[in-house]
């Protein structure tokens, strides 16, 4: 009799751990269903399947203006406002590090003194994307955070310039204040990186109104002007070694490379493709292209724009973009605070975005999981008959306890 009930207990303790296997295996499979292999999470189709974009033989007068591959951009006359070439320009996209012009723009005045010394964080280190190399405790002045965050790209830089000014949330608050300003009524910035966020949207027009104003700033047209600028060496706070100063580099590569190149800005993420703002002036005559979620050769096709612009002895306007005061008098002080995320970044729509540049906090890693279940009925039946399995284990194996406890 002992040796029945003790395989019977035995076979009970057997098929428990069986349905205890069963059930975390299917969760296991659940998850596997709807977590695809790193190479399917940030699917790239447009940069694989677009066409390159390859330089037009001839830019001359009355040629064929270049053709992008993107979502949108505007090549024409900085000044009145007229646009030679467009598409899409009132179409809201992410706009990577252009918007650090609008940074740059709205933080500007808040330092009177440029040479302030601005003590490096932990926090500036360890943004994602591309750095210029700030070491925590380590100090750098404004003058260089400006250089290097608008030469270089670097995120570490608009951090700490973010955090100078006040922290986050008021730089944030003063780029959208500046943005309703210029009339950018189709902008919303959520950092002053341009890391992928969502919510975070430009469009190639109010690139171009920012790129007005960027243009009658003296000192940030310096800095932008600048190709080389030596960044300083340092203290390592940890291993107390000293690390020597570099030289780093204009990014953007219009100034020097163009005739009578100004600069401003280029940009970058997987979410967001390429995004370039550039200025030439050319016996007075300032000609501006932008553009948004360009496929390739974003560079390239920015100078390709602003030379069949000067090319053209007599271009046809196919509307005008009002800006500088024509700007700021049709501007809207609420457009920032009216819009919202469902008219955000064109890759907004497209689900979460994740990039190698994003720094987007998003919800946790759970409620991910369950909100991406909830969307693949395979990964959800699974997940359903996991947590039924072990539940159903659970009770089992409370009511054998029960049982032999009381044959105790």
């Amino acid at each position: 009799m002992r040796f029945t009930r003790s395989t019977a207990s035995s076979q009970r303790v057997l098929s428990l751990s069986i349905l205890g296997i069963a059930a975390a295996l299917l969760m296991l499979a659940a998850q596997l269903v709807h977590s695809p292999a790193p190479a399917q999470a940030a699917p790239q189709p447009a940069e694989s399947t677009a066409p390159a974009y390859v330089s037009p033989d001839d830019l001359g007068d009355e040629t064929k203006p270049p053709k992008p591959t993107g979502t949108s951009w505007l090549v024409g006359d900085l000044d009145s406002g007229e646009l030679h070439v467009a598409k899409n320009v009132e179409k809201r996209h992410a706009p990577a590090s252009t918007i650090k012009l609008l940074t740059a723009l709205a933080l500007v005045d808040e330092f009177d003194d440029k040479k302030k010394k601005v003590t490096a964080e932990f926090e500036d280190m360890e943004i994602d994307g591309t750095k210029v190399g700030l070491m925590q405790t380590n100090k750098y002045s404004i003058d260089l955070l400006f250089h290097a965050m608008l030469m270089s790209s670097a995120n570490d830089a608009a951090n700490a310039l973010g955090r100078a000014a006040g922290g986050q949330a008021k730089a944030v608050k003063l780029m959208n204040e500046k943005a309703a300003e210029l009339g950018m009524s189709n902008t919303q910035a959520k950092n002053t990186s341009g890391l992928d966020a969502k919510g975070q949207y430009t469009t190639a027009e109010d690139l171009m109104k920012l790129a007005w104003a960027v243009c009658e700033d003296d000192y940030l047209m310096k800095v932008i002007g600048t190709e080389t600028f030596k960044f300083p060496g340092g203290k390592n706070p940890q291993t107390k070694e000293k690390f020597k100063g570099y030289e780093i580099q204009n990014h953007t590569k219009i100034v020097g490379q163009v005739d009578g190149g100004l600069g401003l800005k280029n940009g970058f993420t997987r979410a967001a493709k390429g995004s370039y703002v550039a200025v030439a002036e050319r016996d007075g005559h300032r000609v501006v292209a932008t553009m948004l979620g360009i496929d390739n050769n974003s560079r390239q096709v920015a100078k390709d724009l602003l030379e069949w612009d000067f090319a053209q002895k007599d271009p046809k306007s196919l509307q005008t973009v009002p800006v500088g005061v024509q700007a700021t008098a049709e501007a809207d002080p609420t457009a920032t605070e009216s819009s919202s995320d469902a008219g955000g970044a064109e890759s907004d729509s497209n689900g979460p975005m994740r990039t190698q540049d994003s720094d987007e906090s998003g919800s946790s890693t759970a409620a991910q999981s369950v909100g991406v279940a909830l969307e693949n009925p395979l990964a959800l039946g699974l997940l359903v008959g996991g947590v039924v399995l072990f539940v159903l284990t659970v009770v089992l194996w409370l009511r054998l306890r029960a049982r032999m406890q009381g044959r105790r």
